[in-house]
């Protein structure tokens, strides 16, 4: 999931977490690094949190990482991605690999790029180029090691396969989406 706090000057933003239990948001420990406009995951292998890129202070764009360690409660440097990009996509695919899509870099390019990151290895590597350059859109892991891609600032969708390293553009939505989101439903749609 993507969280966007653009308007904002910089800030360390601290993990909230919220207890369903008690159905209130308590404060947690600040990030490493300040940063806006980055990607999150849930890490299947040991239920942490790995947050990647983002804009840190001023204009800069990060390559950084940071994982949260539930038990600890406490942040780590993770592996450094090989693009500074913010506003990307983030997803865990089915056999654990996270992948980061698009974004932007530090010179305002758009990227159409995507970096994995190796559960066992721990280090990020080149993975299949989208269709079109992305920022501020939804990802959506899939069954089979898809991705499904929506929006970012048009109409397009496309769906990205890490088996294969292929790309295939979907249909276009009705209207243009950007900081959208896409759900699984329990039904597969």
């Amino acid at each position: 999931e993507e969280l966007d706090y653009y308007g904002l000057e910089s800030a360390v933003f601290p993990l909230i977490p919220f207890s369903v239990d008690s159905t209130i948001f308590s404060p947690g420990p600040d990030m490493l690094s300040e940063r806006l406009g980055f990607g999150s995951v849930v890490l299947p292998k040991n239920g942490g949190v790995l947050i990647v890129g983002g804009q840190g202070t001023g204009s800069e764009v990060l390559a950084s990482t940071e994982l949260f360690n539930l038990d600890t409660e406490t942040f780590s440097r993770g592996p450094e991605m090989e693009s500074a990009r913010s506003a990307c996509g983030t997803v865990v695919l089915e056999d654990g690999r996270v992948v980061v899509v698009g974004g932007y870099g530090d010179e305002g390019e758009f990227f159409s790029t995507t970096e994995v990151l190796s559960p066992t290895t721990n280090t990020w590597s080149p993975g299949p180029t989208t269709t079109l350059t992305r920022f501020r859109f939804a990802a959506l892991s899939l069954s089979s090691n898809r991705i499904l891609l929506v929006g970012g600032e048009n109409s397009t969708t496309e769906v990205m396969d890490l088996t294969s390293e292929t790309s295939t553009p979907g249909p276009n939505m009705s209207f243009p989406c950007c900081h959208c989101s896409a759900v699984m439903l329990h039904d597969g749609r």
